[in-house]
């Protein structure tokens, strides 16, 4: 007899961002131990209709029909991180949000809104903290960047920098507080707050990426942080510790918040009391407010996956994007076609369902709530399923429980929407192998979505060579990259060098030739992957040192090219300054058993055709051995 299990709903925002990412793996985990099953509905955010005839965000909105979907499918229970999907709204927008789920119990995470379970941050402990350690280091001119004060995790966390205030007897000062945009554009209301308030000795933010934002502003007007004003985050997210100085933060552990929830889902349907409401915050003070204190647990927190990690998925990403293209001229085998290499990318099962007819979905528009759904293809691995023209009809609630979803073990599922435009064409459920694959989600949403549309137009006798034509561009793009390093290969390099210097008013460029120092001894010592991660590892010296304008390729083995108009500002000197501390860090941070060392020649020309590129080329690579001969000879007086 088949176990029944619990089948949870999550509704998150944008599975790239920190918050959702971590929240998601939090549930993901403890509905594992749980044994309930888990449906992840990853939209984006509610209520930004303004933002939406910017060209990166017009057909976001697109993503939160998976919310209509979620309260359509008589799931058991329901997630929702209402504090971040609707942080634009207000507490009476956020409980209409939460009533449109329909009769399914409903959690509400990171907001509390009236009639609804909740759960979130104790966000007045961890502020509280904060202030305390800012008053008693001095600092009496303490500034706020609250984010958007309509949510309420904003809001708890300003009422509690005003309450610490008063209880240290410093008046409060609306001038020492702006509300800001509550990710990366905060930048452009941190340069009018600062040059407001010359006054400020210290600056609370409301999360750690308005914190990081901050740091860029006030290094632009020379202000240091840490010695000229304090700065403190929210969330303390692992980059906190990277930053220059460590940034000090109120540690809210969003996997922890993610866990309690689907902990608190499974004793409502067990029928078991839990009144939790709150997670414990925890100030954590950095050198970005001294004196700082080392924390101790600073190994509880969650390390982020690695620019490494993704360029050793580049290859297969690749595969990934071609094989959603190779399907024959039957269109009705191309749905499972489409699958192939999912597995290979961290979705083990996945299975593919379409509207009957493609709907045309505008921003304001309601969508259907009794949708017919085809479910068309199946797969478990590699291996690929189409299902029988008779069973493919549907209606929603089934999406999530079909015959062929193995119900003798659990599941956590990502439904990911496919759509182009204003065209939506369906849904795939994916289960991933790990929670690394949230970071390969847009990429498959994207390209399952291209590949729907494909064969949609393929059905229809349709565009079909207008679409082709694109496909063939993007293979036309792959071929010139570096498979290892995600980089141009030589023939790349070359072509984009020339469309940089063909296109550009610059005549003095910066050309660099790198390679790596003694690959061989750690191929023969540690073995060839060791020896392509360092190889990795030299490209992304060049980006972070040159910057993601540079022309960088990959010339053959462990050698590297570069090229970047020097605009009359940037020096050899420079670059070899900037590759120095590069080398220095990393090899202070990593436990290799070897020294990780790049060679370097830098050599800036005058550049006005292929010709001249070629000659500049010449001499870096004749720098590079210099310098290499030069290191041999310290290292043999030593």
């Amino acid at each position: 007899m088949k176990k029944e299990r619990y089948n949870i709903g999550l509704l998150v925002g944008n599975i790239t961002d920190t918050f959702s990412n971590s929240l998601a793996k939090g549930a993901m985990k403890r509905a594992a131990e749980l044994g309930a099953d888990l449906i992840i509905f990853p939209g984006k955010y509610i209520g930004l209709n303004s933002k939406y005839e910017q060209y990166d965000t017009k057909y976001e909105y697109q993503y939160n029909v998976l919310f209509s979907i979620a309260a359509s499918a008589k799931l058991d229970y329901l997630i929702a991180a209402v504090g971040t999907v609707a942080y634009t709204f207000d507490t009476a927008r956020r409980k209409k949000f939460l009533d449109s789920l329909g009769d399914v119990p409903v959690l509400s995470v990171a907001s509390e809104v009236e009639g609804y379970d909740y759960l979130q941050y104790d966000n007045y402990s961890g502020i509280a903290a904060a202030v305390d350690h800012l008053v008693g280091s001095g600092r009496r001119n303490i500034g706020f960047m609250a984010g958007d004060l309509n949510n309420s995790e904003c809001a708890e966390r300003f009422d509690s920098y005003k309450k610490s205030l008063e209880r240290h007897g410093i008046e409060y000062n609306p001038d020492y507080v702006t509300e800001c945009d509550s990710a990366h554009d905060s930048i452009y209301d941190a340069r009018p707050f600062i040059a407001k308030n010359p006054g400020l000795d210290a600056v609370l933010c409301v999360n750690d990426v308005i914190a990081s934002k901050l740091y860029e502003v006030l290094a632009e007007k020379g202000i240091a942080v840490g010695r000229d004003i304090a700065v403190v985050g929210f969330d303390d997210l692992p980059f906190c510790r990277r930053l220059t100085p460590a940034l000090s933060s109120v540690r809210a552990d969003t996997e922890q918040l993610g866990a309690a929830a689907v902990e608190k889902a499974v004793n409502f349907l067990d029928g078991k009391s839990d009144d939790r409401h709150c997670i414990e915050t925890r100030f954590i003070p950095r050198d970005s407010s001294p004196p700082a204190y080392n924390s101790t647990d600073e190994s509880d927190i969650p390390k982020s996956y690695t620019v490494e990690k993704y360029e050793e998925r580049t290859h297969l990403e690749n595969i990934f994007i071609r094989d959603t293209l190779m399907f024959g001229s039957d269109a009705e085998t191309g749905y499972a076609q489409i699958m192939k290499q999912l597995s290979c990318i961290g979705a083990d099962t996945a299975f593919l369902y379409i509207h009957e007819k493609p709907i045309i979905h505008t921003p304001g528009d309601r969508f259907p709530k009794k949708l017919s759904w085809l479910f068309k293809s199946y797969s478990y691995g590699g291996q690929l399923y189409n299902v029988p023209q008779n069973e493919q009809k549907t209606g929603t609630p089934a999406v999530f429980c079909n015959k062929y979803l193995d119900a003798d073990r659990q599941h956590t599922l990502i439904a990911a929407d496919l759509y182009t435009a204003e065209t939506q064409y369906g849904l795939a459920l994916l289960e991933p192998h790990n929670e690394y694959f949230f970071d390969e989600l847009e990429l498959v949403t994207y390209q399952l979505s291209s590949a729907v549309r494909t064969l949609d137009a393929m059905k229809k006798q349709a565009a079909l060579l207008s679409e082709l034509y694109i496909k063939n561009l993007a293979l036309e793009k792959q071929s010139k990259i570096d498979e290892l390093t995600g980089t141009n290969n030589r023939r790349g390099f070359y072509t984009e060098a020339e469309k940089m210097i063909n296109g550009s008013t610059e005549s003095s460029y910066i050309v660099c030739y790198a390679d790596m120092d003694d690959l061989k001894k750690v191929n023969d010592t540690f073995g060839h992957d060791e020896g392509d991660s360092c190889i990795r590892l030299v490209a992304k010296c060049l980006y972070k040192i040159l910057g993601e304008n540079a022309v960088i390729g990959r010339m053959g083995g462990d050698e590297f090219a570069a090229l970047i108009p020097s605009g009359g500002v940037l020096r050899p000197w420079d670059i070899l300054a900037a590759r120095d501390r590069f080398i220095n860090e990393f090899n202070s941070r990593r436990s290799k058993p070897y020294r990780f060392s790049i060679s370097l020649g830098v050599h800036e020309a005058v550049i006005h055709t292929g010709y001249d590129l070629q000659s500049a080329i010449t001499v870096a690579d004749n720098l590079l051995y210099i310098e290499k001969r030069e290191k041999k000879k310290r290292e043999s007086r030593q």
